[in-house]
């Protein structure tokens, strides 16, 4: 399997390279030259695998060439031994809302833990096949760092920085990033939002030219991420037996270019509705089919406070028929000029067709973890409960709705104790511990000088 930027002027990559790098030169992301394909009957033989056994068939096309088919399937089952569930994510039929997949039963509690884990284990098996250092570095709203720290803090021949956006996520997420003690862990916290944090990561993977040195995306931009997330897409479907409306909070379009990804690769479902925040990009673009970058506010749900978001440029360059020109000549004005999208355009017409979208503001958080409670007995986190909402809004049917819980809602005190104060009864013992710890991270300006400065003097040297 080959690998292509989104931008067309990037030299095509093995999986290996695209595990091990981030942003493409070019500014684009990677993509497989094709997807592989499954077919109903096929899909229906995995009916009785288990999540590892699912992993392993549907993954292994995109890995083949790194690793044996044997070798990969010990590391997958490595990557979620450290899940409090032997099935690694859980449908539970509700009442009234529907079915609700929970992703937050890995060591982190969110459901970037189904994805890091697996990549984590992936990049100890290339640093035995590279003689560079490989650093892993990231962006986070939240909870991306803090599993990114969790599953690579166990690799000696993995150093990894993570930056977030300083006094802008929860303290449960900035102490599971400050609190590791590992020394080969570098929590930064700039002082600015994500989007900077984003930009300066894409910049470093872009600027950088020590040959000594392999930078790692654990971010969604790396492809091994989407790929790794559409296997819950096919275990949904396989334990429903029927086809499903996911309902999915996004900030940065990964989740749901995921969802989209397990189309490609042969699932048959209804579509996705995209939850957003009150920072709403993606619910503008596809209700008002513009992609427009607007300032982000702090929310109650932090990890989707984003303006960009960056796996959209996947899609879009799908929408643009593959056509990598097209794609960096748009991007070459974008964010100062918005991205118009002609609702006569058959592709585009297919896309909305599948995507539906919906937004929520902090009050609407609240009140929906309130309402939730009171008649499900069920505790959201305020990101899911924007799905939640959102679900409401749209007039889903619950009988074919499948709303994705994307993280545990202890992680969240600001939102839930607004109004419930159940939140001790609530809360997994390791993530009370954390908040006796002490941290330890530093603070960086917001400027890319910065950034490199600390990265040449305390991680490269």
């Amino acid at each position: 399997m080959k690998y292509f930027s989104t931008r067309g002027n990037s030299e095509a990559l093995n999986f290996v390279d695209v595990l091990t790098s981030g942003t493409a030169k070019d500014g684009g992301l990677y993509v497989p030259e094709n997807f592989p394909k499954f077919s109903k009957e096929e899909i229906s033989d995995f009916e009785t695998a288990s999540y590892q056994d699912l992993a392993s068939h549907l993954l292994y096309p995109y890995v083949e060439g790194f690793l044996s088919k044997d070798d990969f399937e010990q590391v997958v089952k490595n990557a979620y031994e450290s899940f409090t569930i032997p099935e690694v994510v859980k449908l539970v039929e509700t009442k009234n809302i529907g079915y609700v997949l929970e992703l937050f039963h890995g060591p982190t509690f969110a459901f970037k833990d189904v994805a890091m884990q697996l990549l984590a284990a992936l990049l100890d098996k290339a640093a035995e096949k590279t003689d560079k250092k490989i650093v892993v570095l990231g962006a986070t709203s939240g909870d991306t760092g803090s599993a990114a720290i969790e599953a690579c803090k166990k690799f000696k021949d993995i150093d990894i920085a993570i930056l977030f956006p300083h006094q802008k996520i929860s303290p449960v997420q900035q102490r599971q990033m400050t609190t590791s003690n590992a020394k080969n862990v570098f929590p930064l916290a700039v002082k600015g939002d994500f989007d900077d944090c984003q930009n300066y990561v894409k910049k470093m993977f872009i600027e950088n030219n020590n040959e000594e040195v392999k930078f790692v995306s654990i971010n969604s931009i790396n492809w091994t991420r989407i790929m790794a997330q559409s296997v819950y897409f096919f275990s949904t479907k396989l334990q429903l037996k029927k086809d499903y409306i996911a309902s999915i909070p996004s900030g940065n379009f990964g989740h749901a270019y995921a969802g989209w990804t397990a189309k490609n690769m042969g699932l048959s479902f209804k579509g996705i509705n995209i939850a957003t925040n009150k920072n709403d990009v993606l619910h503008r673009l596809f209700s008002d089919d513009v992609y427009q970058k607007k300032e982000t506010s702090a929310s109650l749900a932090p990890s989707m406070d984003i303006s960009v978001a960056s796996n959209f440029e996947r899609l879009l360059f799908e929408i643009y028929k593959n056509n990598g020109a097209k794609l960096s000549d748009t991007f070459s004005s974008f964010p100062e000029k918005s991205i118009d999208f002609n609702q006569s355009d058959e592709i585009w017409k297919k896309v909305k067709a599948f995507f539906q979208s919906s937004t929520c503001d902090d009050k609407e958080i609240v009140e929906t973890i309130v309402k939730s409670f009171e008649t499900e007995n069920i505790l959201f986190d305020p990101h899911t409960a924007t799905a939640i909402k959102g679900n409401k809004d749209l007039n889903l049917d619950p009988s074919e709705l499948v709303t994705f819980a994307t993280a545990h809602p202890a992680k969240f005190p600001d939102a839930i104790n607004k109004e419930l104060d159940i939140l001790d009864e609530n809360t997994p013992s390791s993530l009370k511990e954390i908040m006796t710890k002490e941290e330890t991270f530093s603070v960086l300006e917001n400027k890319f000088e910065d950034l490199n400065n600390y990265l040449n003097s305390e991680v490269l040297n």
